[in-house]
């Protein structure tokens, strides 16, 4: 604290005027300690890990049920919508027993009352903005407190650890991200994303540029920056290990272990990669609302859920626990996000159950993350997990639910069930990426309702080009 205020002394004249500020300092001070509280958990949380881990003896149920209890609580004394939601239910945030008689959250709920979602502490709290377009189709824009966001980054560094990672280690990443054009140019595919390894690497190499020409260009830059762990999408990370295999090229350093997360992986892949780096696979499952932090030790690919991080349910149709080796919607309740509590939130995942031990959920396989492609003029892929979920269009904020048809390689429909906020500069953000990060052309079509299949489901997609 001593440093802080020495700081504080040391600044220039115009910036010492907001020391004057009664309100500057009584923010100064609550934001150093809640940075202080910040930090304290999330040592915590990661010896937690360890332990859990290492199949030390604690109760771990206990704590996330003391977690539940605290973000119930503070969910029922800050955010308007889950007074009235408990009140309506005559539930009582403080007893734990009566839980799964609360409705189910999902994302029209959301939008419909998100103000009263949001915590009326908010302007005390330190967080950012989120948005995800949804493998449903409908995109939602939601915050973040900076107290989830320092749990995330703990698991992630947990798990690195897991894999392998020491200091020094590189850990790049194979997402969405986009490069500046200039790059791109000059055949730079790829962006620094900071100095730290942990948690999501230094280096992300983009899905959005890899085509039969640019592959090369992403090889020759692998074998030369020599990565210690891999992380990212499966279908990204497959075409450059079927490169690899088809070339006979040998990599001549040391994968300790590659991460593969955001999409389902298929067998033939997960083979593919192991051979490629002649490394082990791991899987995490997540989402940008952080109240899921799902991970793979070994062959088995059985997912360990978190319960320091949030507390998992596996339901069926009915909202109903599913028995263990049954099939069921993935339900999550995040224990960090004050500034946007989701309680009893659905995924729109599918998983097979495996059982709840100690608090600890654990997944046989996940279903229903997408691996669908849309196509350029050349009959190049472009992965949708790259050119959607990976991406944050503000466009997301004013669309109630979309769908892209392709009938044609370099062209795509896009059906938008549009909010009133929806405008022309939400259409032209959308044809602008398009165009721009892949050379698709965007027509619009803005419908009242959009199908769904004979099954009842809804499609994100629909791919009507043979891939052959």
């Amino acid at each position: 604290m001593v440093e802080s205020i020495q700081k504080i002394i040391t600044q220039p004249l115009w910036c010492l005027k907001k020391a004057t500020n009664p309100r500057w300092w009584i923010k100064k001070i609550s934001g150093y300690f809640l940075m202080r509280k910040i930090n304290k958990e999330g040592a915590y949380v990661l010896t937690l890990l360890n332990k859990m881990h290492h199949n030390q003896s604690q109760d771990f149920l206990a704590f996330r049920n003391n977690k539940l209890l605290k973000i119930l609580k503070y969910a029922y004394h800050h955010c308007p919508y889950y007074k009235n939601l408990f009140e309506k239910c005559n539930f009582s945030p403080e007893d734990l027993g009566n839980f799964k008689q609360l409705p189910l959250l999902d994302k029209s709920i959301i939008r419909k009352h998100k103000n009263d979602i949001i915590s009326d502490e908010i302007d005390h709290l330190k967080f950012y903005s989120m948005n995800t377009g949804g493998s449903t189709g409908e995109p939602l824009e939601f915050l973040v407190s900076n107290f989830a966001g320092k749990i995330e980054w703990i698991h992630q560094e947990f798990f690195h650890k897991i894999v392998g990672y020491s200091p020094g280690d590189k850990i790049v990443a194979f997402d969405g991200s986009s490069v500046p054009e200039n790059l791109c140019q000059n055949h730079v595919y790829w962006t620094k994303t900071g100095t730290h390894d942990i948690p999501y690497g230094r280096l992300s190499y983009s899905a959005l540029y890899l085509n039969k020409k640019t592959l090369p260009f992403y090889i020759e830059h692998i074998l030369d920056f020599k990565p210690s762990i891999l992380r990212g999408y499966p279908s990204f990370i497959n075409e450059i290990a079927d490169y690899i295999l088809k070339n006979n090229i040998s990599i001549p350093f040391h994968v300790k272990g590659i991460e593969l997360t955001a999409e389902n992986a298929f067998d033939w892949q997960i083979k593919n990669i192991k051979k490629a780096f002649n490394s082990k696979v791991y899987f995490q499952y997540g989402h940008s609302e952080v109240c899921v932090f799902g991970y793979t030790i070994d062959h088995t690919n059985e997912y360990f859920c978190s319960p320091f991080y949030g507390l998992t349910e596996v339901l069926d149709s009915e909202g109903r626990q599913v028995n263990i080796g049954e099939i069921g919607e993935i339900v999550v309740t995040g224990f960090y996000n004050f500034a946007f509590p989701f309680i009893r939130y659905r995924t729109g995942d599918l998983a097979v159950f495996n059982g709840d031990v100690n608090g600890i959920v654990k997944f046989g396989k996940i279903i229903g993350r997408t691996q669908d492609y849309i196509y350029t003029k050349d009959k190049e892929r472009i992965p949708l997990t790259a050119l959607i979920f990976g991406q944050h269009y503000n466009a997301f904020n004013n669309i109630q639910k979309w769908q892209i048809v392709q009938n044609i390689p370099g062209k795509v429909i896009i059906k938008v069930l549009k909010r009133g906020s929806f405008t022309n500069k939400d259409e032209d953000e959308i044809k602008k990426k398009f165009k721009k990060i892949c050379g698709i052309e965007v027509k619009f079509d803005y419908v009242k309702s959009i199908s769904l299949t004979q099954k009842g489901k809804f499609r994100f997609l629909i791919q009507n080009i043979n891939s052959k």
